[in-house]
């Protein structure tokens, strides 16, 4: 019986050390992600001058398919307003962490959000 115990806990040790780097992989790969489409949103915007509801959307809709909620996504920019060409353009994009460490061996507090920011220039023409 006391086999069998030590057993069983010493098998949810290796769970967690096997599992530990997976999950830092994919919280990577979530952070990155956050990252591409903040990228993808700023060159989009480059073009129109601004920001707009169709590109919002769209990148929601780009990252619900990843698991986040899409109503806790933000997505900000520098301007509400059509900028000239040569004009700098930065766009914000913050979406929450999704908690999936059992454990967190680093001892170090992390962010509670996955936070991108994309910034370039205006390639707008009348």
């Amino acid at each position: 019986m006391k086999a069998t115990v030590l057993r069983a806990l010493f098998m949810w040790l290796v769970l967690f050390i096997i599992l530990q780097p997976i999950f830092t992989y994919i919280d990577y790969l979530l952070d990155l992600q956050v990252k591409a489409n903040t990228s993808y949103i700023a060159q989009k915007a480059a073009i129109e001058g601004m920001v707009t509801a169709g590109m919002r959307s769209e990148v929601v809709n780009n990252l619900k398919a990843l698991g986040f909620s899409g109503a806790s996504i933000e997505i900000t920019s520098s301007s509400e307003t059509v900028q000239d060409r040569k004009t700098r353009l930065d766009v914000y994009v913050k979406a929450p962490r999704i908690s999936m460490f059992p454990y967190d061996f680093s001892g170090e507090v992390q962010s509670s959000y996955y936070y991108g920011h994309g910034s370039i220039m205006s390639e707008y023409l009348d």
